[in-house]
């Protein structure tokens, strides 16, 4: 017993000696601008007691014995080891340059600083902001001279384009390179939480390393990495209800009927100068009218007016989770996440799922060699919507009940075979499953000192499958007789990419030298396969049993297998002197297999020259960090045309018993070259002390020869038509953004940010010295059409229609009746375009370009507002000046009342109400339509505000009881609102699917 008490006294004094020589010790741990770093981390040296820092930088760590060492890191900054000698630690932590400005490109790590040319950045955190699982739409307004167009349809990856136009038809897009792996579509799949940084590289000499892949821009994304010291989770997820942004504003049945009668009532007057209109109006009101069916009639006489879209549509929902882990130690990092996002569409039976695993490693082997890997996984699922469901739903008849057994509408008793029941269309199964691995896996060799050797494989593999099924009972399998038809449609592609690259640094007093040399290999293999069958006894099986098809000769197949190559060797050299002059020369050689033996190759060189001119002369002036001149011109190429295009195609087909080989219709053009775009820009960087104001200011004129697209053939050469190399286009802009920093205190901090861009585009030069070339189409085939024709002098994204006039009087007739208007009448209240060349008629002659639908300028801008926990952020993007049309607009204002109809029609003319631009209501052909006419083109102007948040951070006493590093509630209201003149749905995404405004309830949990 005596022993055992004087063990236990023993332990206690143990322990009371333990604790003399051990401490807490609480701090804050700030940035070079003495702004908190919130979840940094606080690690005792050789133990593996450490803690994280909360919202306003601030930690505490127990059981800290005297002597030992905390040591400080936090992602982008260097870390910092501080003794423990004190009971409070503040630590100041300076920004790595190894970690901050360094992204993957070609497999190679390259400072950002070293890419001279004109680079747009925009980080994770920003890209957040708007909650929205697509990262395309998150960039919008968020970098100079990006234009980014939504898209309401879910899973929808919208459209962006830089620098505006660089190409007439091919290749206008940009590409994305995700650590290192190019890819050119399908950017849906890509999750913008696992995100660090996003790169736009604009001019030759950033895009040049690219070669012919960089011809449009390129948008570098660098995914989260783990970083040394203690674990981290983090835990997102938000929910949102989303409605229909805008509806365009219809008739009513009553308004509707009323319009039917004025339109016929100028018809029948118009044939019968000498008529009674009003007795003619009684009769079409009356029972036994030939103008509207017994049903239109007693909805109008009971006061009823069908609203079909109600009954397709719904309140969406969209749900997102994102869950990552990250960390590591000494030799390694490791960033895992895990993402779902869910969204119902606003129409019934569409919706997007998308599943996301995600894995990012770098491990130092040894000393001299480290490995890694960038892995993604996607599985998505999309459910679409008949696309006739929403136009045809809109468009019906308000006087028409719903009828869920109808297979058509229709206007009077005259069903539409085009105008398939809406609700019925509902029934349609139309599924999409795309699965997708991403994965860049790489060997770094550190040979020497400032010499590396890196060598990168990468692979996309896609697989996608479509399937549809349209019941026996729906209009558009009654109308094609296929009593059930289903179809299937499979798509695989495999890409894989092997880059090799050695770098060499070397610092010999003020000069600094980086040169990189690379061999690539890209190669792309897909192939597709599509079967459609008919005549199924049973609608019960939908898609999933072929066999049950009775029509077997009404059998639809097709497949193709695709293949192409691309070869490079790129040299870089960078140089910069005393941090002041910097240079870089870059050369990149590439062979693409879209192009014949005989111009195969292309050779795209670039020089940017940089000068600070702050360090030249300012170096006194502490006001001013930064004041840097940048110049670069370079060539840039594209490649992307169709497959094979230097040869002509033939196909075997088999008919009447003979197997023959059938063109493709295209012909082919050996002579095909390499789209050449020399690119110059003129830029200049500005950073004032601590950075609180940052300007950049970017000029740029590109001229693209050899310009590729297609081109129409005459029949007699037996194609339709031919790629080739039709001329000569140039493209020219400005670019200006900032970042001010209004307040910056411990409790509160405003910043503000924007940017604007213009970016005008003219042909120059096109095929054999044509002033024009026109598309052609229509009813006829023969038509020239409003938009796609070419002319020199003018934008290619010109429209060309008639000018607009007057509304006929009248007082004008006598005048009007000089005019031959080539089989048109034009009566009092009726369009009259005008004769622009003065010869007394009016035809193709007469058409004009109204303007184009590139905007003058567009961009955005943001602000961010906190004191203490709480933050009110709003991101907003705006376009000014250009045009557009809008199909849906024009449909709707050229009813006749036998169709639907736009309340602006309200305003039609009349011989009371003569003081409009709204022409007189009528039934039939003959007159000019609005469409026609420079009337019916839109301001595509708009300003939106993309995202209005507030959040609110949950206090650090909290947090440590419960064990937390942070806490973040928020809510977002998502496209509030669009301040816009033009007609249609919205002036980004068209008329096809409206966008919807949405409304959002967040949490960011981290541990």
């Amino acid at each position: 017993m005596r022993i055992a008490i004087r063990y236990l006294c023993f332990l206690v004094v143990m322990m009371s000696a333990g604790t003399l020589y051990s401490q807490t010790i609480t701090g804050k741990v700030t940035d070079n601008e003495n702004l908190p770093l919130p979840g940094a981390t606080v690690l005792v040296k050789g133990t593996q007691n450490s803690t994280v820092t909360d919202i306003d930088g601030s930690y505490k760590i127990t059981n800290v014995k005297s002597g030992s060492s905390l040591e400080f890191s936090f992602i982008g900054f260097n870390s910092q080891s501080v003794s423990a000698n004190n009971a409070v630690v503040n630590v100041a932590l300076k920004p790595s340059s190894q970690e901050l400005n360094e992204i993957v490109i070609v497999g190679a790590k390259v400072k950002r600083s070293d890419l001279t040319g004109a680079v747009g950045n925009v980080s994770g955190d920003k890209l957040t902001e708007t909650p929205t699982a697509n990262v395309v739409q998150a960039l919008q307004g968020r970098a100079a001279g990006v234009y980014v167009t939504q898209s309401g349809k879910p899973g929808d990856s919208g459209d962006i384009k830089i620098r505006g136009n660089n190409s007439i038809q091919y290749g206008t897009k940009p590409i994305f390179v995700v650590d290192g792996l190019i890819i050119e579509g399908g950017f849906e799949s890509i999750n913008p939480n696992d995100i660090a940084n996003v790169d736009i590289l604009k001019d030759a000499s950033s895009t040049a390393i690219y070669g012919a892949r960089g011809a449009n821009g390129v948008v570098v994304i660098t995914t989260k990495k783990g970083t040394k010291g203690e674990g981290k989770v983090n835990f997102d997820t938000w929910v949102g209800l989303s409605e229909f942004s805008k509806m365009l504003p219809l008739m009513n049945g009553q308004q509707l009927f009323d319009l039917r009668v004025d339109a016929f009532a100028n018809q029948y007057m118009d044939q019968n100068p000498t008529g009674d209109r009003a007795a003619y109006i009684n009769q079409i009101k009356s029972d036994g009218s030939k103008v509207f069916a017994p049903y239109e009639l007693d909805s109008y006489r009971n006061g009823k007016s069908y609203n079909w879209l109600d009954e397709i549509k719904r309140t969406g929902v969209q749900t997102n989770y994102n869950l990552s882990f990250s960390g590591g130690g000494d030799k390694g990092s490791y960033f895992m996440s895990f993402s779902y996002a869910d969204q119902d569409g606003l129409l019934k039976n569409s919706s997007f799922k998308r599943y996301n695993g995600k894995i990012n490693l770098t491990q130092d082997v040894k000393t001299w060699l480290q490995v890694g890997t960038n892995t993604t996984f996607s599985n998505s699922k999309a459910t679409y919507i008949n696309d006739s469901a929403f136009p045809n739903a809109l468009g019906a008849n308000p006087l028409l009940p719903i009828d869920l057994n109808a297979t058509y509408l229709k206007y009077g008793d005259a069903l539409n075979s085009d105008a398939y029941n809406p609700i019925r269309s509902l029934t349609i199964d139309d599924n999409s499953t795309k699965n997708r691995l991403m994965s860049s896996n790489y060997v770094n060799i550190k040979a020497a000192e400032g010499l590396n050797f890196r060598t990168t494989f990468s692979v996309d593999v896609l697989d996608q499958a479509n399937f549809k099924y349209y019941p026996s009972d729906t209009g558009q399998s009654i109308r094609n007789s296929a009593s059930g038809e289903a179809n299937h449609y499979r798509y695989s592609e495999l890409n894989y990419q092997w880059d090799n690259t050695v770098t060499y640094n070397k610092t010999i007093g003020k000069h600094d030298l980086n040169a990189l040399g690379a061999f690539s290999i890209q190669k792309n293999t897909n192939n597709n396969s599509e079967v459609t069958a008919r005549g199924f006894a049973s609608d019960d099986f939908t898609y999933m049993y072929l066999d049950g098809a009775s029509q077997k000769n009404n059998f639809t197949l097709k497949s193709d297998f695709i293949t192409t190559t691309l070869m490079s060797y790129t040299g870089r050299l960078n140089y910069s002197y005393d941090k002041k002059y910097f240079a870089t020369v870059t050369t990149r050689l590439d062979g693409s297999s879209r192009f014949g033996g005989n111009n195969k190759w292309g050779t795209f060189p670039s020089v940017a020259l940089g000068w600070d001119v702050a360090k030249e002369f300012l170096q006194s002036v502490e006001a001013i960090k930064l004041l840097k001149l940048r110049a670069s011109y370079g060539i840039a190429g594209n490649q992307n045309i169709p497959n094979y295009a230097y040869v002509s195609q033939y196909r075997p087909q088999y008919t009447n018993g003979t197997a023959i080989l059938r063109s493709d219709g295209r012909l082919g053009n050996p002579d095909l070259q390499w789209e050449k775009q020399k690119q110059f820009d003129l830029g200049l960087d500005f950073a004032s002390a601590n950075n609180r104001l940052s300007i950049t200011v970017d000029y740029f004129n590109t001229t693209n020869d050899n310009l590729l697209m297609e081109r129409t053939l005459s029949t007699v050469t037996g194609f339709k038509n031919m790629i080739d190399n039709v001329g000569t286009m140039v493209n020219k802009g400005i670019e200006f953004g900032a970042t001010y920093k209004i307040l910056k205190q411990n409790d509160l901090s405003w910043d503000v940010s924007g940017n604007i861009s213009s970016a005008k585009n003219k042909i120059t030069k096109l095929y054999g010295g044509a002033d024009v070339i026109y598309k052609k189409g229509g009813w006829t085939g023969v038509e020239i059409q409003r938009e796609g024709n070419l002319f020199v002098g003018k934008s290619i994204n010109s429209i060309y229609v008639y000018q607009f006039d007057k509304i006929a009087q009248t007082a004008d007739m006598a005048e009007i009746s000089k005019i031959d208007f080539g089989g048109r009448t034009v009566k009092p209240g009726d369009l009259v375009p005008v004769d622009r060349n003065k010869d007394g008629k009016i035809d193709d002659n007469d058409r004009y370009v109204v303007g184009n639908t590139d905007p003058d300028f567009y961009g955005g801008f943001a602000t961010d507002f906190t004191y203490r926990g709480f933050g009110l952020n709003a991101v907003f993007a705006y376009s000014y000046g250009g045009k557009k049309i809008s199909s849906a607009y024009e449909s709707y204002m050229n009813s006749g009342g036998m169709s639907a109809a736009h309340t602006d029609l309200l305003d039609r003319w009349t011989p009371e109400n003569t003081n409009t631009n709204v022409p007189r209501a009528y039934y039939g052909g003959g007159r000019f339509n609005t469409y026609e006419t420079s009337l019916a083109i839109q301001n595509s102007s708009f300003l939106r505000l993309n995202a209005l948040t507030l959040s609110y951070n949950l206090p650090s006493l909290f947090l440590e009881k419960v064990y937390l590093q942070n806490l973040r509630l928020y809510v977002t209201g998502s496209n509030l609102f669009t301040i816009t003149k033009y007609k249609g749905y919205d002036p980004e995404g068209g008329d096809a699917y409206p966008n919807s405004r949405m409304f959002v309830l967040g949490l960011n949990v981290s541990l």
